[in-house]
């Protein structure tokens, strides 16, 4: 009985991680039709009815996490002066994710403005591009709809229009998206998106082994910070690189390469001369081919470029540790001496050393 039921409630934990899967691949897939609509600086439109009743129910964690953030006392701005966006004087009222949504917005007007968007009036392009919240219920519609989407495909102009009424909540997932790119960043993940960038490249198999590079790099130097974790990204980068492209000198030197059928070979004999002017345009030269030599050499300096990259990178890293200030805590005697100059012994005297123990 107890398999029995061990059973079960693995079946019944696979079905809701399946329903959870499902909802999220709908929503995502609605999602996305939406941000091709949103970055072209078009409106999304509320679907069915059932789409409306969804788009109702909120849950209860939206409402208290809303309500705990537009409630949350703040020291207001000061916005006597009224004075553009873009100018020096702005810095003293405007924040730079005012600016970035005020960005937002002029895009979406600009699009209204051209052919793709309809060539509206200057009026109607602003009243289609943003839409202000008046009241509660439409601020907490938009904070949900924003917690919702996927992050890639959020809007500055959605985040404005939340910021109208409720400007401390968009204030709060403006935070929130900066520390989830912080955390895309740390982990690995930024990086090894951009070196796998076509989604067939992006299999399991191949993040995991960028990931496991860079993780016995950072457990190799222990990076300090930001930068030499940027750094040690370059180098795990510039490494994966380095592989392909010596795995290209290996392949074009050591393997035969992918020949044409000789019945095409024929074919283009007998037709060269349609195939030219139907082909080609006017000049009086054609590019060369790359031949089998050159494509082997060609290989072999991309290796080389990517080692070089990487031994640079390596330096780099390495230097930024040798010239960094020198940072001593606590000490008792120090010698400091500079090139060829005398040596000065530093060393705390036995009051001040008495002192510091009376005041801990």
């Amino acid at each position: 009985m107890n398999k029995v039921k061990s059973k079960t409630k693995v079946k019944d934990k696979s079905d809701n991680l399946t329903d959870k899967l499902n909802q999220i691949a709908e929503r995502t897939e609605a999602n996305q039709k939406d941000s091709a609509k949103l970055q072209n600086g078009g409106t999304v439109t509320e679907g069915g009815e059932e789409d409306k009743e969804n788009h109702k129910q909120i849950s209860d964690d939206v409402k208290a996490l809303f309500n705990k953030y537009e409630n949350q006392e703040s020291i207001p701005q000061d916005f006597e002066i009224d004075v553009p966006i873009d100018s020096m004087e702005s810095a003293v009222g405007y924040s730079s994710l005012m600016r970035q949504m005020q960005q937002g917005y002029l895009r979406r007007v600009a699009y209204y403005r051209s052919d793709a968007g309809g060539c509206l009036s200057l009026e109607e392009s602003r009243s289609r591009a943003f839409h202000g919240c008046t009241n509660q219920e439409e601020a907490l519609k938009i904070f949900d709809s924003l917690m919702s989407m996927p992050l890639e495909i959020l809007n500055f102009v959605n985040l404005l229009e939340l910021q109208t009424y409720s400007p401390r909540s968009a204030e709060w997932i403006w935070e929130k998206l900066k520390q989830e790119g912080k955390k895309e960043f740390e982990s690995g993940h930024l990086a090894a998106n951009i070196t796998f960038p076509v989604e067939y490249m992006k299999g399991m198999w191949n993040i995991a082994r960028y990931l496991g590079v860079r993780e016995s790099f950072l457990n190799d130097w222990k990076p300090k910070g930001g930068i030499e974790v940027a750094l040690i990204d370059m180098m795990a980068q510039s490494y994966f690189q380095w592989q392909y492209w010596l795995e290209q000198t290996v392949k074009r030197s050591e393997t035969e390469p992918r020949r044409e059928h000789h019945e095409y070979e024929k074919w283009k004999r007998f037709n060269e001369k349609l195939r030219k002017a139907q082909s080609w345009e006017e000049g009086y030269w054609f590019p060369p081919y790359v031949h089998e030599q050159a494509a082997i050499e060609h290989a072999v300096q991309m290796a080389d470029r990517f080692n070089r990259i990487f031994m640079r990178t390596l330096r780099q890293l390495r230097d930024l540790r040798r010239y960094s200030p020198v940072t001593i805590n606590n000490p008792s005697q120090v010698n400091i001496a500079n090139e060829g100059g005398q040596q000065i012994n530093v060393a705390k005297t036995e009051e001040e050393n008495k002192a510091k123990k009376i005041t801990s």
